[in-house]
């Protein structure tokens, strides 16, 4: 599977950050390259206590104001929030669309499993990593059915998601 042309790359509509987002996701995937492929939890604020680095901005570095679990929760909604547009949609010309470019997948490495960030583009080309987006999709299928399955005007898009679920 080729990897989709980006129309732009930006931040999740909602969330503000000073960085550039296209300028941010080239730290990142450089940060990820300088770990074999992807960098564990923590290494981006480690890399962002440079003042050179585009996202030093983007932490508190004030420790009376914030700790070390308030800058991760900042690295996790970094990685989160950066969308890109694509030029299609399964196959439909000219009807661009936003994809998070990160997901949250579990990794062997070194005899352990870990939970790091991936590329959804690169978890789509590897067997594994699409079998855990796939699961993802049915956990939030599954929670988007418990939470309106009494409305009945939904019914069109629940049936589907119900017969989908019982595979």
């Amino acid at each position: 599977m080729a990897q989709p042309q980006y129309i732009e790359v930006k931040w999740k509509t909602g969330t503000y950050f000073k960085a550039n987002a296209n300028d941010a996701l080239k730290e990142i995937e450089a940060l990820n390259e300088s770990h074999g492929g992807y960098a564990p939890d923590g290494s981006l604020v480690a890399h962002a206590r440079d003042p050179k680095s585009v996202l030093h901005k983007d932490f508190e570095w004030d420790d009376s104001i914030a700790g070390h679990k308030f800058r991760l929760g900042t690295e996790k909604k970094i990685k989160r929030s950066i969308v890109v547009v694509t030029e299609q949609a399964n196959g439909i010309k000219n009807k661009p669309i936003e994809i998070r470019l990160f997901q949250r997948a579990k990794v062997k490495c070194n005899n352990k499993t870990q939970r790091i960030w991936l590329n959804t583009f690169d978890m789509l080309k590897d067997e594994e990593g699409r079998l855990q987006l796939v699961e993802q999709a049915r956990k939030e299928l599954e929670a988007f059915e418990r939470k309106y399955d009494a409305l009945n005007e939904l019914s069109d898009v629940l049936d589907p998601i119900k017969l989908f679920l019982k595979k």
